[in-house]
């Protein structure tokens, strides 16, 4: 049990290091050392491990990751000696190696190896968090930091990547098989065959998701593969691919024509079109999913099917909401498809004088009958 569950807290989710660069794709081997422990004989030992495991492919180069700060010194004496140890990298210490690669991750207050700047073999990332254990799930919900821990594990990971040759991952590649699973295939079971032993997915305006495989596979089942509604499509408009991390920018589409759980929670159909332009930040874990979070403009969505008037009354007068709805779409995937600043001018904002219809313009979602390339403007209507 880790201390979070002792503390009546929801225990993270992340798994410990060894687990979590196991699900990288490296041979891993732990080692808790103590005060009375042999650093040599204790690298040695895992070593000799990783040489005689037939499942290691790229023998003779390795890098050790040191999560206690106290073991650092013995672990940098030790490892001049070993010349199989290509690169350190440490959690919570500031010391340098002059003659290794290293990535050292510090909380901000640390004092660095005897004040000295780093040689230019050492890279230093420093995080406002208090604990030299910021990293470690294990180390009890005041020490870890998951956001600083996720950003510390991504620079690893190509640092990493880059001192040991690999190991690498065409991550575009099982993202595109994921969506294929879950827009195209309509099955569950490939879906999670995709992600990791404990994945989550947030989607970040609605809450929806699931945490844990056994909620993210309810919530495929229940609320997401079978809601979508069969025209529903996905338009990728940019991707930009990182280490450990697919972030595109799409335009999801489809017909209202049934309650779609994870976009629009309880709306019953309306029959209208939908155009959202959307962002998911995916993080990829050796050739598996770890999350997704999704993020979109759900006023837009709100407006597209009614459900969202144009305006709305204050005490200064009647409000048109800056809301774009179906332009945004239309100008993601074509920046001369819409004008900018168009809510800069003077019929957005406050409007003291009412107009004849604003009252039941606002109560029907502010349903105009000026239509544009389909829409009707409003209700955005197609």
């Amino acid at each position: 049990m880790r201390p979070h569950e002792g503390l009546g807290l929801k225990a993270p989710l992340d798994p410990e290091p060894v687990k979590k660069w196991a699900e990288e794709g490296f041979a891993v081997v732990g080692a808790r050392i103590g005060g009375e422990t042999d650093v040599n004989a204790a690298l040695s030992t895992a070593i000799a491990a990783l040489e005689d495991a037939d499942f290691v492919e790229n023998k003779g180069s390795y890098a050790v990751l040191v999560y206690d700060p106290s073991a650092l010194p013995a672990i940098l004496a030790g490892s001049g000696s070993m010349p199989r140890i290509v690169a350190v990298v440490s959690h919570g210490a500031a010391m340098f190696s002059d003659d290794l690669p290293m990535l050292v991750h510090v909380p901000s207050r640390i004092v660095h190896d005897a004040g000295r700047d780093p040689p230019l073999n050492c890279r230093v990332h420093e995080y406002d968090v208090d604990s030299p254990y910021f990293v470690v799930p294990s180390s009890g919900p005041k020490a870890y930091s998951p956001p600083n821990a996720a950003l510390a594990h991504s620079r690893t990971l190509a640092f990493l990547r880059n001192q040991l040759n690999g190991p690498y991952f065409d991550l575009e590649a099982i993202w595109d098989e994921h969506t294929h699973y879950e827009f195209i295939d309509r099955s569950v079971e490939k879906t999670m065959l995709t992600m990791v032993d404990e994945p989550y997915v947030n989607h970040v305006p609605t809450m929806t998701g699931g945490v844990g495989r056994e909620q993210l596979s309810q919530f495929y089942r229940d609320h997401f593969i079978f809601s979508n509604p069969e025209d529903a499509d996905l338009l990728v408009v940019s991707r930009t691919v990182g280490a450990d991390r697919v972030v595109d920018e799409f335009i999801y589409s489809c017909t209202h024509n049934r309650v779609i759980d994870w976009l629009l929670p309880g709306v019953p159909a309306t029959g209208r079109k939908i155009q959202l332009a959307m962002m998911a930040v995916v993080n990829i874990r050796g050739d598996r999913l770890y999350h997704e979070h999704i993020w979109w403009d759900q006023a837009s969505a709100l407006q597209q099917v009614g459900f969202l008037p144009e305006c709305v009354p204050t005490p200064q007068g009647q409000l048109r909401l800056p809301v774009a709805g179906y332009r945004s779409a239309e100008m993601l995937v074509d920046e001369t498809a819409g004008e900018a600043n168009f809510m800069l001018g003077p019929e957005w904002g406050v409007s003291k004088a009412k107009g004849k219809g604003d009252d039941e313009s606002a109560a029907n979602g502010g349903a105009a009958h000026t239509k544009r390339n389909g829409h009707e403007e409003g209700a955005e209507k197609v």
